[in-house]
């Protein structure tokens, strides 16, 4: 179940970034593609791609061991890149919309249950060390749309390691009740729209070096280890 959660979590990471790419192409206004965070007096975009990296760091967060956690999710880092960069945004598109309203269909109680666990494992972070990433992940964000375009990998990486360094001190018993509530969301899932979801998905995957794809989920099943999410 573990390794489903972990490829689910995967596609949707990717298609976030993808998202931003597809953002910073577009002339179109974001409808709620991000919420403005402001830092300081200057209200500023904190993309898709910023908000999953921060996720994955969050999932980083409980262990004592913190280089050990850097090391995992600078490595999700860097085998997710070449993936992100392969994928035409246009491509992605079509299978992240079909994703939100497949999480939209969950179990509301489910949803509720996951917010709040998600909400409890970030309040347990040190306050001052989630600010200071918050600022690394709004500036790395603001630098990437102010070129079109995503962010370097080397930037991506700095924004693991100040995330995940931040992060480590969250409460490990509360990253493992955002596991356990991703997983009970994932079973409610409506499964009509699971399987048209998963067969779009497929088709994207197709378009992924099957090397590349079992490098990134090997990655982040490291990850969520390293975390105490299994």
């Amino acid at each position: 179940m573990m390794k489903a959660v972990a490829s689910v979590v995967l596609a949707l990471a990717l298609g976030g970034v993808s998202e931003v790419a597809a953002y910073t192409t577009s002339t179109t206004p974001p409808r709620a593609r991000a919420a403005p965070l402001k830092m300081g007096t200057s209200p500023q975009w904190v993309g898709p791609a910023a908000a999953s990296a921060a996720a994955a760091a969050l999932l980083s967060s409980a262990q004592p061991a913190y280089a050990t956690i850097e090391e995992a999710a600078i490595k999700v880092v860097d085998t997710t890149y070449p993936i992100v960069t392969s994928l035409p945004p246009k491509d992605v598109a079509p299978v992240l919309s079909k994703a939100i309203k497949l999480g939209l269909s969950a179990d509301p109680k489910a949803l509720v249950n996951l917010i709040r666990a998600a909400d409890a494992a970030l309040l347990s972070t040190d306050p001052k060390a989630l600010v200071a990433a918050l600022k690394v992940v709004d500036a790395t964000a603001e630098k990437a749309l102010a070129k079109s375009a995503l962010p370097p990998l080397a930037d991506v990486e700095g924004v693991a390691k100040v995330a995940s360094s931040a992060l480590a001190t969250a409460d490990k018993a509360k990253v493992k009740e955002v596991a356990n509530a991703v997983i009970s969301l994932t079973g409610s899932l409506d499964k009509f729209q699971l399987l048209a979801t998963t067969a779009d998905g497929a088709k994207l995957a197709s378009k992924v070096n099957p090397q590349d794809a079992a490098a990134a989920t090997s990655a982040l099943l490291e990850l969520l280890k390293e975390a105490g999410a299994q």
